[in-house]
C-alpha cells in the first residue's frame, strides 16, 4: 500500500465524493480513481461503493479506514521527526483554540512565536472547547489551548494558568458598588446575559449557581463573549465572564468587573492539550514552552499529566 493511495482513500471516505476528494488533494479525478483501483487490486476486495455521485465505504473499507488514518498520521510524524533533526524548529504547526483563548489570549503569543520561529508555518482553528478537543483527538490539529477543560483518556494536558470568572455589569449598576466582591446569592433575580448552553463557559456558570444553590434568571443567551459585552454596555443585563475578556473595557470605564467570594468554581484552568501518543515535534515543544513561560507556569514538567489510553 502506498501513501498516496491511502491519502486518496481517506479523503474519499471523508468527502464521500471522488470529485471533491480530487480537488482537496489537488489531483484530477482519473488520478484518484486509479489510486483507489490500485489499492483495491492489492487488497483484492472492493473498498468503496459508488452510489451515483455519492460514495460509501464497504465493510472492508470501513475496516481499513482507522488503519489507513493511523498510517498517514505516523507517516506525517516520521517526516516531522526527520525534519526536526535536519532543520531544527521548522515545518508546520496546527493549533486549535477555544473562542475565548483565540480572542483574548493567543494573538500576542502567536505573534511572538512567529517572530522567534519564522521557519514554522502556523494555522489556527477555533471553536467551542468540546469541538476543539475533538479536533485534537482526530489529529486535525497538533494541539489546542482551551479553557476549563475536563481530562479525557488519550489526552495529555499542560496546565498553563488559572483565570477567574467575574461578574460583569455596567458601571452605575447597583451591583458595581460592592467593592469587596459578591456572593453568587447576590445575583438571585438579577437578569443575566449568558453564553448558549453546551459551551464550556455556560457549563462553568451553571456549576457556580448549582454550587451556591441559586437558580439563575437568564434573560438572554448569545453565542459569543463580544456580543455579551455589547449588550451589557447597552445596559441590557449582567453576566459572568472570564476576567481576561473584559480587561480593556474595565480599564476604559465602560464595564465593571466584580470578584466572586466563596465561589471555588469561579476559578478555571487554561490548558494546552494534545494526544498522548502524538509525536512532539520541535515546533510543538517550542510553542508549549512559550505558553508555559508567558502564562506563568513555574515548572513545566510538574504540570504535565498523562491520562492512560
Amino acid at each position: 500500500m502506498e501513501i498516496r493511495e491511502l491519502e486518496a482513500f481517506v479523503k474519499i471516505a471523508s468527502e464521500k465524493n471522488f470529485t471533491r476528494a480530487a480537488e482537496e488533494l489537488s489531483l484530477t479525478q482519473p488520478a484518484v480513481t486509479r489510486q483507489i483501483a490500485a489499492l483495491e487490486r492489492e487488497l483484492r476486495t472492493r473498498l468503496l461503493d459508488r452510489l451515483g455521485r455519492r460514495v460509501e465505504l464497504t465493510a472492508a473499507g470501513a475496516a481499513l479506514l482507522p488503519y489507513a488514518a493511523e498510517m498517514l498520521r505516523l507517516a506525517d510524524e516520521a517526516r516531522r521527526a526527520v525534519g526536526d533533526v535536519a532543520q531544527g524548529v521548522s515545518g508546520h504547526l496546527s493549533v486549535g483554540a477555544s473562542s475565548t483563548a483565540a480572542t483574548y489570549l493567543l494573538p500576542p503569543l502567536l505573534r511572538r512565536f512567529r517572530e522567534e520561529h519564522p521557519g514554522v508555518e502556523m494555522s489556527v482553528h477555533t471553536g467551542a472547547s468540546a469541538r476543539v478537543a475533538e479536533m485534537v483527538m482526530t489529529n486535525a490539529v497538533d494541539m489546542a489551548v482551551v479553557m476549563g477543560f475536563r481530562a479525557r483518556p488519550g489526552m495529555q494536558i499542560v496546565t498553563l494558568a488559572e483565570y477567574a470568572n467575574v461578574v460583569v455589569t455596567y458601571p452605575d449598576h447597583p451591583l458595581a458598588r460592592e467593592k469587596r466582591g459578591l456572593t453568587v446569592s447576590a445575583l438571585k433575580n438579577i437578569p443575566l446575559i449568558l453564553m448558549q448552553p453546551e459551551t464550556s463557559l455556560r457549563a462553568q456558570v451553571d456549576a457556580l449557581f448549582a454550587e451556591a444553590g441559586v437558580a439563575p434568571t437568564v434573560s438572554m443567551e448569545l453565542d459569543n463573549v463580544e456580543a455579551i459585552k455589547k449588550m451589557i454596555e447597552a445596559r441590557l443585563g449582567t453576566s459572568l465572564l472570564p476576567r481576561l475578556a473584559v480587561e480593556s473595557e474595565v480599564a476604559d470605564g465602560r464595564l465593571a468587573a466584580l470578584t466572586l467570594r466563596e465561589a471555588p468554581a469561579a476559578r478555571q484552568q487554561i490548558s494546552a492539550i494534545h494526544r498522548a501518543d502524538k509525536y512532539q515535534s520541535a515546533a510543538l515543544r517550542a510553542f508549549v514552552t512559550l505558553l508555559t513561560s508567558e502564562l506563568g507556569a513555574e515548572d513545566e514538567a510538574a504540570l504535565i499529566s498523562s491520562i492512560d489510553a
